[in-house]
């Protein structure tokens, strides 16, 4: 299994996350793709996944609200690492947090630089979307975006179809383990246009035993996603492996 956006370099896991990427690897796992949203996040990230190369997969983004000023540093980052990257991202439009116009429409500015170099560099994006799914599906549809990936969506199921007809792929996270309105997205998602993510170390799905997450959860939404949709877990499993490979050009050693 693969899970498609873990903060394994995020400051909660600290010292842990050699510890992380081991476990991962001894739970089965078949690769972690390592996201990002800040820069120090991103060269740490890249330094980390050459340590477990051929099983962490780095991409470099910034986050809407929380990535700081110097996302033009991690443009350049981008552009430095493209052969070391599997994706750009996380980035986006986060209107959850983001109330005002002004800041909002920044927001967009700077979201269309990232889907510029998507296009130079032939990288997939993968989007941060929280409370603006619509806007930003209606962005990269405008800019003729192909490779596209809605990181940890949440939105409606109506606009979930409407991105998988236009040829983008959904990820769904451990949000379906408690969210009723994440499993409506599960039960109708194309079996050939999903992937699996933790988005570790959030959105546990122990949080009063212990409240990060790890790669090794999608276990969990792969069997509560077969039995939302009445198949068999090696289905889910498969295909869910099998969108990822594809999705990000995974080349193992």
């Amino acid at each position: 299994m693969i899970d498609v956006h873990a903060h394994l370099c995020f400051e909660d896991f600290g010292n842990d996350k050699d510890m992380v990427a081991k476990r991962s690897i001894e739970e089965g796992m078949k690769a972690v793709i390592v996201g990002t949203a800040r820069l120090d996040e991103g060269i740490e990230a890249l330094e980390f996944c050459d340590k477990f190369k051929g099983f962490l997969f780095p991409t470099l983004g910034f986050h809407p609200t929380d990535g700081g000023n110097n996302y033009k540093d991690i443009i350049e980052l981008i552009r430095k690492n493209k052969e070391r990257i599997v994706g750009i991202g996380e980035v986006g439009l986060d209107y959850h947090w983001e109330k005002d116009p002004s800041r909002r429409e920044k927001q967009k500015e700077i979201f269309l630089e990232f889907i510029e170099l998507s296009k130079e560099t032939k990288l997939p994006l993968l989007l941060h979307t929280w409370d603006a799914e619509r806007e930003c599906f209606e962005i990269v549809k405008e800019q003729g975006m192909k490779n596209v990936l809605f990181h940890c969506y949440t939105g409606k199921n109506e606009l979930a179809k409407e991105i998988t007809d236009e040829g983008y792929f959904i990820s769904l996270s451990t949000a379906m383990l408690f969210s009723k309105h994440v499993r409506k997205v599960v039960r109708d998602v194309p079996i050939d246009q999903f992937t699996l993510e933790t988005d570790a170390p959030f959105l546990s799905p122990n949080r009063e035993e212990d409240p990060r997450n790890y790669p090794w959860n999608i276990k969990l939404t792969a069997k509560k996603m077969a039995e939302i949709r009445k198949v068999s877990e090696s289905e889910i499993t498969e295909a869910a492996t099998n969108n990822a490979i594809n999705f990000f050009s995974l080349k193992f050693q």
